[in-house]
């Protein structure tokens, strides 16, 4: 069984190499000041808060914060961080193909209402 998946994006100016762990789901739950509970996922405020946590775990000394990731990251930005975040998150959870199908459906990976 893998300790960690890493995957890299680029967002604001920086290279980060994202990973999922346990450190990870305990950073949300400062943030979000709720239990980690995948079916909160579907919420913008609850991802921003995951995105965050593997931000700040995956990079200690980013210079990105949740006010920069919410009003400075571009689209794209945001949609290639959500696809790394899941895809570590799914491989360190280790979940079954039809859960990540969900997660996937359900998570940042939704096309913008106009």
């Amino acid at each position: 069984m893998k300790k960690e998946s890493k995957t890299i994006v680029s967002i604001l100016g920086e290279e980060i190499n994202i990973k999922f762990n346990l450190a990870v789901e305990c950073a949300y739950e400062k943030i979000a000041g709720k239990p980690f509970d995948l079916n909160d996922l579907v919420s913008q405020t609850s991802s921003t808060a995951l995105y965050m946590a593997a931000i700040i775990e995956s990079a200690p000394d980013t210079a990105i914060t949740v006010e920069r990731l919410m009003r400075e990251a571009t689209g794209p930005e945001i949609e290639q961080l959500s696809k790394a975040v899941v895809a570590a998150m799914t491989e360190w959870l280790d979940m079954p193909e039809v859960l990540k199908k969900t997660t996937k459906n359900e998570g940042g990976d939704k096309k913008p209402k106009n």
